[in-house]
């Protein structure tokens, strides 16, 4: 056997065993990436249930399997806020966001944890990443929350511009005409928050909330039908018992 032939030999071995190592790798890849799926996808089901601990189990060992998934880290974040672990929830947000800058569900959904803690302006900028990707399927959740971090600041109007921009894209978004009629009610616009109630209870009638504002409003109004109309609706379709109470003593003063 000539040299030449020799090496000629030895280079398509070579090449031969580096394309079976990186198939081998590829078909590793894809088997973890299915093993992670099928951790995901039982976490979602028992947290489905209210199994909390074992849906956290099972996502955390999916993120161990698939730790660069950024829906993974995602999930990890939104079982850690329904658990009220708000520190952890926000390291796993950010580390979704950090595997993939144009996530603007965990932009948003970290938002909202900063909402609850009451962290308006880095709520508002959290808000603010999510819309700046023009690709945002859902961009009037992010909208109704910038909205809501607005008022809790005491920025009225500007909240009302985001709750705006909310159902411009999505006319049926109750919450964000719910919402909209609080802080119309903050500026004193009174017909205008009886028309974003009414507007809410347009697209959600079976929702007790908007008919509680409503009749509330009525009430300050001096228009005690209206109020009363209002008010009964509330307690016909509050069947948590959350506005009733209030709702009930409201009404007995009016009829």
């Amino acid at each position: 056997m000539t040299l030449k032939r020799s090496k000629g030999i030895i280079l398509v071995l070579g090449i031969s065993i580096l394309t079976i190592t990186i198939l081998g790798c590829a078909e590793d890849s894809a088997f973890r990436k299915r093993q992670a799926q099928a951790k995901q996808d039982l976490g979602r089901s028992l947290l489905a249930q209210g199994n909390y601990t074992a849906g956290l189990g099972e996502l955390l060992e999916a993120a161990e399997i698939d730790p660069e998934n950024p829906e993974i880290q995602n999930e990890l974040a939104l079982t850690y806020r329904e658990m009220e672990l708000y520190p952890k929830a926000i390291t796993h947000f950010n580390k979704a966001v950090e595997l993939d800058p144009d996530f603007s569900e965990a932009y948003n959904n970290l938002g909202t944890v900063y909402l609850i803690l009451e962290k308006w302006d880095l709520a508002i900028t959290c808000f603010q990443n999510a819309l700046g990707n023009s690709l945002y399927a859902t961009p009037h959740f992010a909208y109704n929350n910038l909205g809501l971090a607005y008022y809790h600041k005491g920025d009225f109007s500007r909240a009302i511009e985001n709750y705006q921009k909310a159902v411009q894209g999505q006319p049926s978004y109750s919450r964000s005409y719910h919402n909209m009629g609080i802080a119309f009610e903050a500026l004193s616009q009174w017909e205008k928050a009886i028309e974003s109630y009414k507007q809410s209870i347009r697209y959600a009638p079976e929702n007790p909330a908007s008919y509680f504002n409503l009749g509330k409003l009525y009430v300050k109004l001096d228009e005690p039908t209206l109020a009363a109309d209002n008010l009964r609706e509330t307690i016909r379709l509050d069947t948590k018992n959350i506005y009733t109470p209030e709702a009930r003593r409201l009404l007995s003063e009016v009829e």
